[in-house]
C-alpha cells in the first residue's frame, strides 16, 4: 500500500502510521475493509491536521480485472464493492485547504488571563506563528474548551462553564474565527476542615493545609491522598474517604466552603511474604535490597510504590510491577514482577561548536553486569580540535540506597587558544540525592596527570609540562528549571567545591570554586527573560602571593557559552604584547531576552559580562569586559542550534571587535 499526494516524505511518514496501525499482513493482498480502514486512518490524521477537506481515491489493483478507483471519505456512504482482492493499492490525496485558528475571542472571561486562555487554542503566544501552528480541528477546539473547563475548576470555579459557538470559516483562506463563552459563577474557597473518623482515634486535625485554598476536584483527591497516607503507614491499606463539601451563600463573588471528611479505617494489616518473579539475570538479592519492608511490618501500599519505583531506579527493567495476595489471618503477601531489559546498547553522538567545530563519536553501553544491576559506558568523541576518551563503572544505590556510586578512567587531548591541554587520570564518585531539598549531593576523589605542551602563554617559560594532582570534591545542584534543554521558567543553583593536595597523592597543592546559578521566567506573549551568573577562583589557601598553579586548572574565559563577543579561550588576560594568562577569577553575568517568532524559531538580544584577574592579589577583578549581540535559535529534539553574533563593548588591543558562535545547547 503507498501513499502519494503529500509530499515526498509525508508520504513516508503516512506508510509507516498506517503500516504501525494496520499491523503485520498474514496475506499479500487487501482487502476491501482494510482499504477502507487505511483511508479512515489517513483522513483522521489529515483532520488533526487541519485538512477538513481532503479528497482521497483508492487506486486499486484487483487479482482479477482492470485497476479500479474508488473516492473514499469520513463517512464511508460509498463503500468499496465486495469482494475484493487487492495485489496493490495507492491511496492519492488532495488535502485541499489547511483551516487555522485566526481569532479566538472570548466573552465572560475571568480567573483565567485572556493570554493564558487563548494558549489552550493556539499554543505558545508569538508574532509570527505560522498557519501550520495554529492549526483549526473539531478535535483541538473541544480539547481547548476541556482544558480551559479544567483549568477554571482547579482555580476553585466549581461552577464554570464554558462553551464555544459555531466557527466562522473561510472555506478560501482556512481563516477560523471562534468566540469562547465562559461563566465562571462564584470561586470556591476551603474555611475550614473536619476529619470524621468511624472508629478509633484519626489523624490531627492539621494535617491537611486548606485555609484559603481554592476548592476543587484536584484539592479533594491530595485532601484525601493525605487522609489515606496517614493510614496507610500504621497499616489501614484498605482506609476510604468521603469528603463533603457544605458551600455557604456567595459574598463578594466567593462561596467559603466547609469540609467534613468522614473516614472507615478498615482492618489493621500486616505484610506477610515478599516475593520476586520474572529475574532470569538479575540477582534477587539485588531488588531485594530496594525493598525496605519486612514480614510482620504494617501493610503500607505507599512503602511498596517506593520500592517498586526504587527497582525501577536500578536501570536494567523494562517493567515493575507489585501485586498482592490476601490471606485470611490479616495478613497480604506482596509480589514483585519484573520484565528485564536489553543488556547493551550502541549510540552514535554528533555536535557542533564554533571552536571545536563538528564532534562526532560513539557510546557503547552495557547494563547489568554480573547480575548485579551495574552499568558501564566507554565514550570516543573526536572534533577538529580534541579527542577524548572516558570509561564509566556504575553501581546504583550503594549504603542501602541511600547514595550510586561510579567509577571513571578518562583521557583528552585539546588544542587550546595558546597551548595543548593532556589529561588522564581516574576518578571515584557518590551521588547522594538529598529528597528534602530537592537536590544532589556529589562526593568524589579525582587523580590526574596534567600536561601542557606547545604552550605559547606569556607564562610558558616558569610554567611546569606536567604534574599530577589529587584532589576530593563536593558538589551540590538544584535544579527547578521546568526544562533542562528548554527552559521557561524556574531556577538551577550548584556549587562545586575542590581540594587538590600533596597530602592526597598528588604534586601540588590548591582550592578551587565554582558557582553557578541562572533564572528563567516567562513575560508574555512569547517573550522569555534569562539571566545566568557563574563566579570561579582558583588558588592556594592563605597565600595571597599568587604562587604557581598547574596550567590545566586555570580558566580561560570566551566562548559560545561564555562571552559571545569571544571565541573559546580568547577572553582570558592578556599581557600587553597581547599574550595570554590564565585567570585566577572571573565572575560571568549573562543576560537574554528571548522572544519566540513561531514554536521552532527565537531571536535572542543578550548581553555577557566578563569580570576576572589573573592574580588574587587584586580579586575580585582587574579587567571588565562585555559583550552585547542578537542570536537566532531553532528548536531541536537535541537541544536549540543557536547562531548568535557577539559585538564587543570595550575591546582590548588584540582583540577581536566581535565573534559569531554557532554551536547546539542552551548556553546556561
Amino acid at each position: 500500500m503507498k501513499v502519494k499526494g503529500l509530499g515526498w516524505w509525508d508520504n513516508r511518514g503516512a506508510q509507516r502510521t498506517l503500516e504501525l496501525l494496520l499491523g503485520k499482513k498474514s496475506t499479500d493482498s487487501w482487502q476491501a475493509w482494510e482499504i477502507e480502514d487505511a483511508a479512515l486512518i489517513l483522513l483522521s490524521e489529515l483532520e488533526s491536521d487541519g485538512f477538513l477537506r481532503p479528497r482521497l481515491t483508492a487506486e486499486v489493483t484487483p487479482l482479477e480485472g482492470e485497476p479500479q478507483s474508488y473516492v473514499l471519505d469520513r463517512t464511508l456512504t460509498q463503500l468499496i464493492p465486495r469482494p475484493l482482492e487487492a495485489t496493490s493499492v495507492t491511496l492519492v490525496v488532495e488535502q485541499g485547504q489547511r483551516f487555522h485558528f485566526d481569532e479566538v475571542n472570548f466573552e465572560g472571561l475571568s480567573g483565567v488571563g485572556e493570554e493564558e486562555a487563548r494558549s489552550f487554542f493556539i499554543g505558545q503566544a508569538a508574532p509570527l506563528l505560522l498557519k501550520a501552528e495554529r492549526i483549526y480541528s473539531p478535535a483541538r477546539l473541544r480539547r481547548g474548551v476541556g482544558n480551559l473547563t479544567e483549568t477554571l475548576h482547579r482555580r476553585g470555579y466549581a461552577n464554570a462553564s464554558v462553551e464555544s459557538s459555531t466557527p466562522v470559516m473561510d472555506e478560501k483562506s482556512g481563516a477560523v474565527t471562534v468566540t469562547i463563552n465562559v461563566k465562571p459563577g462564584p470561586r470556591w474557597m476551603v474555611r475550614s476542615v473536619r476529619l470524621v473518623p468511624e472508629q478509633g482515634e484519626g489523624p490531627p486535625e492539621g494535617i491537611i493545609e486548606a485555609l484559603e485554598q481554592p476548592w476543587s476536584t484536584l484539592w479533594r483527591q491530595d485532601a484525601a491522598a493525605t487522609i489515606r497516607r496517614w493510614y496507610y503507614e500504621r497499616g489501614y491499606p484498605d482506609v476510604q474517604v468521603q469528603i463533603d463539601a457544605e458551600a455557604r451563600p456567595e459574598t463578594d463573588g466567593v462561596r467559603q466552603v466547609d469540609v467534613v471528611a468522614r473516614i472507615r479505617p478498615g482492618e489493621l494489616i500486616k505484610l506477610g511474604e515478599i516475593g520476586v518473579r520474572g529475574n532470569a539475570r538479575t540477582r534477587e538479592s539485588v531488588i531485594r535490597r530496594a525493598i525496605r519492608s519486612a514480614p510482620g511490618d504494617p501493610f503500607n501500599p505507599i512503602e511498596f510504590d517506593d520500592a517498586q519505583s526504587r527497582i525501577a531506579r536500578l536501570g536494567v527493567f523494562e517493567a515493575v510491577d507489585s501485586r498482592y495476595v490476601p490471606h485470611a489471618d490479616a495478613t497480604r503477601d506482596v509480589v514483585f514482577e519484573v520484565r528485564e531489559g536489553r543488556r547493551q546498547e550502541v549510540n552514535l553522538l554528533a555536535g557542533y561548536g564554533s571552536y571545536e567545530e563538528l564532534r562526532g563519536g560513539v557510546e557503547w553501553r552495557h547494563y547489568n553486569l554480573f547480575g548485579r544491576a551495574h552499568s558501564s559506558t566507554l565514550r570516543l568523541v573526536q572534533s577538529m580540535k580534541s579527542s577524548r576518551g572516558e570509561y564509566d563503572y556504575a553501581v546504583p544505590q550503594l549504603f542501602g540506597g541511600r547514595a550510586d556510586g561510579s567509577a571513571r578512567l578518562f583521557g583528552l587531548r585539546r588544542e587550546e587558544r595558546s597551548f595543548d591541554r593532556e589529561e588522564v587520570g581516574a576518578s571515584v564518585a557518590l551521588l547522594w540525592p538529598l529528597r528534602r531539598w530537592d537536590a544532589n549531593l556529589s562526593t568524589g576523589y579525582t587523580f590526574r596527570r596534567l600536561r601542557n605542551m606547545d604552550n605559547q602563554l606569556a607564562t610558558g617559560g616558569t610554567d611546569s609540562e606536567q604534574e599530577n594532582a589529587a584532589s576530593v570534591e563536593v558538589g551540590i545542584v538544584r535544579d527547578r528549571r521546568d526544562n533542562p534543554m528548554y527552559p521557561r521558567r524556574g531556577y538551577k543553583v550548584s556549587l562545586q567545591l575542590q581540594e587538590a593536595s600533596r597530602g592526597l597523592g598528588g604534586e601540588v597543592d590548591y582550592q578551587q570554586l565554582q558557582f553557578g546559578a541562572s533564572y528563567h521566567k516567562g513575560l508574555g506573549r512569547g517573550l522569555f527573560f534569562h539571566v545566568g551568573f557563574t563566579h570561579a577562583v582558583v588558588g592556594t589557601l592563605g597565600a595571597r602571593s599568587d604562587a604557581a598553579l598547574p596550567v590545566n586548572v586555570q580558566f580561560f574565559p570566551g566562548g559560545e557559552n561564555s562571552i559571545r563577543g569571544y571565541h573559546e579561550g580568547e577572553a582570558a588576560p592578556r599581557t600587553d604584547e597581547g599574550k595570554f594568562v590564565g585567570a585566577r577569577t572571573y565572575s560571568l553575568l549573562n543576560i537574554e531576552l528571548e522572544q519566540a517568532l513561531t514554536t521552532k524559531w527565537s531571536v535572542v538580544l543578550f548581553s555577557d559580562s566578563l569580570a576576572q584577574s589573573s592574580r588574587l592579589a587584586t580579586y575580585p577583578s582587574d579587567e571588565e569586559l562585555f559583550s552585547v549581540g542578537l542570536g537566532i535559535r531553532y528548536r531541536t529534539l537535541i537541544g536549540p542550534v543557536r547562531v548568535e553574533y557577539g559585538r564587543n563593548l570595550n575591546p582590548r588591543t588584540h582583540d577581536p571587535s566581535g565573534t559569531v558562535q554557532i554551536s547546539i545547547g542552551y548556553p546556561f
